[in-house]
């Protein structure tokens, strides 16, 4: 669970850093903000939420958001997300190892806007 939440909290760094370099990221924010939350079935998670103002995030936030990413548990959400394979997401979600709550539609922005983070 540990190195999950590292990741969550470094993937806020990477999101902030990527949005006040990349001003194409800003304007893509300023007409479909998004906010989504990644948690696991035993952990509430971590929201983020980004916006023309900016990027934020917290854990365990009581704000409503457009996408929830609900992991089965820390190792299956750790693989998802680092993995090389760009249709991983895709699969934890065959695999029955991802559940979405809210607007499927935004996981497709959510991909859409992590082409701005530079690893």
């Amino acid at each position: 669970m540990l190195k999950l939440k590292f990741l969550l909290w470094m993937l806020a760094r990477l999101l902030k850093k990527a949005y006040k370099k990349q001003p194409a990221m800003r304007e893509h924010l300023a007409s479909k903000p998004l906010s989504f939350t990644i948690a696991t079935q035993d952990w509430p998670g971590r929201q983020f939420h980004l916006r023309a103002e900016g990027v934020e995030s917290q854990t365990q936030g009581e704000t409503e958001v457009d996408l929830k990413l609900v992991f089965t548990d820390a190792t299956s959400a750790w693989q998802a997300l680092t993995s090389k394979d760009k249709n991983a997401i895709m699969r934890a979600i065959q695999d029955k190892k991802l559940s979405i709550e809210g607007a499927p539609n935004k996981l497709f922005e959510l991909q859409g806007v992590m082409k701005w983070i530079k690893i």
